[in-house]
């Protein structure tokens, strides 16, 4: 079985090290919930954190039960403001608040913090991660790689994260081989980014599917009949789509198990048309008088017991399936029930005998 290509966020986070950075095996620190906080500019949906998505109840059940299994990879609120300015420029002013207050931003991890908020806990474990704001980019790179393969991650969003490492390794390839999926994967989500600013909100909320948006990308790069064959995309869709005609099986004519005609066994196909096989008579070629040539050999003559010209010499008592077949097809409907009620009554009375 061929390797999974999926990347491992932790290959990521693994490296660097130096003065100010924790050592990739150093053990997880214990911090007080109010000096953390999430990421700003995380792809996830607000859905993702709530009872109604079943995983998250998973996760909330196993950290009571269990509890945190894994430490959150965060680094200081000076490298994330440093590594990000635009993401901190953009975030909600409730969201640049809690920042401002905070020592800690989560990178990975984000769900297991909500969840710990949730089941009120004051302390949680983490790992300092800051060698990732060394190099620009890292922490989106951290974030997409967690995100990716999992479900609900905003398409338009992971399609922004997907271009920015585009302009930073310089090809689709290599950015296939960092998140660990296939080139066409990329193409087909940075394809998005080509689409109205409209019809990409219809995208991320799920009222335009990602393959017809990936359609519409590839057709043309104007809005507006981007738009226009949107429209027409999703009339199509909405159309009543004809019912599947359904093959009807002719029922089984069983003499025995079902209604209908019984059958007379015999031969089914047309007689040969051979003058000298079926016995006709043939010119002489000296006398030139018709004569019947004689058989090699006589033929084996099987009476059938249901033939119209003759009767069965004896009944088939040997053979019962045949005697019913022969009863079924010869009898009226009204003997043979009447015979059927005396064989029942009889073989009542005997089994009365016996016991």
């Amino acid at each position: 079985m061929a390797a999974s290509k999926r990347k491992d966020w932790n290959d990521l986070l693994g490296g660097g090290s130096g003065a100010g950075h924790s050592e990739p095996d150093a053990p997880p620190v214990t911090v007080l919930m109010h000096t953390i906080v999430g990421n700003p500019d995380n792809p996830r949906p607000e859905e993702d954190y709530s009872d109604d998505d079943p995983e998250f109840r998973e996760l909330k059940a196993s950290m009571r039960e269990i509890g945190q299994l894994q430490p959150l990879a965060v680094v200081s609120r000076q490298v994330f403001e440093t590594a990000k300015p635009d993401a901190v420029a953009q975030a909600p002013a409730k969201a640049r608040k809690l920042l401002r207050e905070a020592e800690w931003v989560v990178v990975t991890g984000n769900r297991r913090l909500a969840a710990a908020r949730q089941l009120g806990w004051t302390r949680i474990d983490i790992r300092v991660q800051d060698q990732l704001g060394d190099e620009d980019g890292r922490i989106d790179e951290a974030v997409i790689i967690e995100n990716i393969h999992r479900k609900n991650l905003l398409p338009i969003k992971e399609a922004g994260y997907l271009a920015g490492m585009l302009e930073r390794h310089g090809s689709q390839e290599e950015v296939a081989r960092r998140i660990g999926k296939s080139q066409v994967y990329v193409s087909q989500r940075l394809a998005l980014l080509r689409l109205a600013p409209d019809l990409q909100e219809e995208v991320d909320a799920g009222t335009l599917k990602i393959k017809q948006a990936r359609q519409l990308a590839g057709k043309t790069t104007d809005h507006a009949e981007q738009r226009a064959q949107a429209e027409q995309l999703k009339a199509q869709a909405a159309e009543p789509k004809p019912p599947r005609a359904r093959s009807v099986q002719p029922p089984v004519q069983n003499p025995v198990l079902g209604p209908g005609p019984h059958p007379v066994p015999g031969p089914t196909s047309a007689p040969v048309q051979n003058r000298v096989l079926n016995g006709t008579p043939q010119p002489d070629a000296q006398t030139g008088a018709d004569t019947v040539p004689e058989p090699r050999e006589a033929p084996v003559t099987v009476p059938d017991p249901l033939a119209e010209d003759r009767q069965p010499k004896r009944f088939p008592y040997e053979d019962g399936t045949f005697a019913a077949q022969l009863l079924i097809h010869r009898m009226p409907p009204e003997e043979f029930a009447t015979m059927m009620e005396l064989l029942t009554a009889h073989c009542a009375k005997q089994e009365a005998g016996v016991a």
